[in-house]
């Protein structure tokens, strides 16, 4: 592990406000004997004033960049007006750069395109990293911090989310506390946020006893279009509830369902994962697993300027028209 400022401090026996103005050369608030200790021992310990790091805290450069990956559930338009009022309130100027939808080779290049300017930090929307890309990232010294996605290690200590296998164990539970027991989860990927969420799912399934049959699990890309595909797999299985990968995933379901006859949610109760504005404006208004995508962003933004520890965002339950309680029956 790389060595920190606390680590110089310790080691060296003074604060760690004394290692940050020898560190960056602030005659006349340190002995001369003390910066001696403090430069030998950052020596010894690879210790580098991450000088990125101090401009941020210090308000000397005041241009945040943001990196969107462009996923077809469009929750990134919340999470980036949170951020905006944020940097506003700190007193930031950002800049944007588009990433694609989950286009590698576009990732790398809005990387490479952000460490050509002068940025004090980057915050990257849903994007999926690879280890390539952390490697940039990392080398250059600056801040940055993954926004509604974690997974790899390198991620684990700087990001801002929901707990993606607590949304997987929320929704599961809200539908077995509802009588459902034959329960299908569609539309999530098979990148890391889908692993978390089927992980949340499965969980919750085996300590009720419930065997899950592999075709009720169905993969997807989160769009309203692949929901109506993957009903027409699953509509002949039995179920009486599904978890909708996304809000944009259960209203894709909800027309399917519509045009084979199903009426939500007397014959198929649905919940979805999300609870942006599209829950709202379907018939029926869809029960949703709901994260805080504006709070999201104004925290990554705090986040980012107090070096703080990877934070997740809390979600719960929003109860509208989509499930069926058949227990009440």
């Amino acid at each position: 592990m790389k060595a920190t400022i606390k680590d110089v401090a310790k080691a060296a026996h003074v604060s760690t406000a004394t290692v940050s103005r020898v560190l960056s050369n602030k005659e006349g608030t340190y002995r001369e004997a003390t910066a001696k200790v403090v430069r030998k021992v950052a020596d010894q310990l690879g210790y580098h004033r991450n000088v990125s790091a101090a401009e941020l805290a210090a308000n000397e450069v005041k241009t945040i960049a943001i990196i969107i990956n462009n996923t077809k559930t469009h929750f990134w338009q919340e999470v980036l007006d949170g951020i905006q009022e944020a940097l506003q309130k700190a007193h930031r100027n950002s800049i944007i750069f588009y990433a694609g939808n989950n286009d590698d080779a576009m990732l790398t290049q809005a990387i490479n395109n952000v460490l050509a300017r002068s940025v004090s930090g980057i915050l990257l929307i849903s994007a999926k990293a690879t280890t390539r890309q952390l490697r940039l990232l990392n080398n250059s010294g600056l801040p940055y911090r993954f926004v509604s996605i974690y997974g790899s290690d390198d991620q684990e200590t700087k990001f801002i989310s929901s707990d993606n296998i607590k949304i997987g164990e929320l929704a599961t539970s809200y539908l077995i506390d509802h009588g459902h027991s034959k329960i299908g989860l569609l539309g999530i990927d098979q990148s890391t946020t889908g692993k978390q969420r089927l992980l949340g799912y499965e969980k919750v399934m085996t300590n009720a006893n419930l065997v899950v049959d592999p075709n009720w699990v169905q993969y997807g890309d989160y769009s309203f279009e692949n929901a109506q595909k993957l009903f027409k797999r699953v509509r002949n299985l039995g179920l009486t509830a599904i978890i909708a990968a996304s809000d944009m995933v259960a209203a894709g379901l909800i027309k399917a369902a519509n045009q084979y006859g199903y009426s939500i949610p007397k014959d198929l109760s649905i919940i979805s994962i999300d609870g942006t504005f599209i829950c709202d404006i379907t018939s029926p208004t869809i029960t949703s697993v709901s994260q805080q995508f504006k709070l999201m962003g104004q925290r990554s933004v705090t986040n980012l300027i107090e070096d703080a520890d990877a934070e997740f965002i809390p979600v719960d339950i929003t109860e509208r028209k989509s499930v069926k309680n058949l227990q009440s029956l």
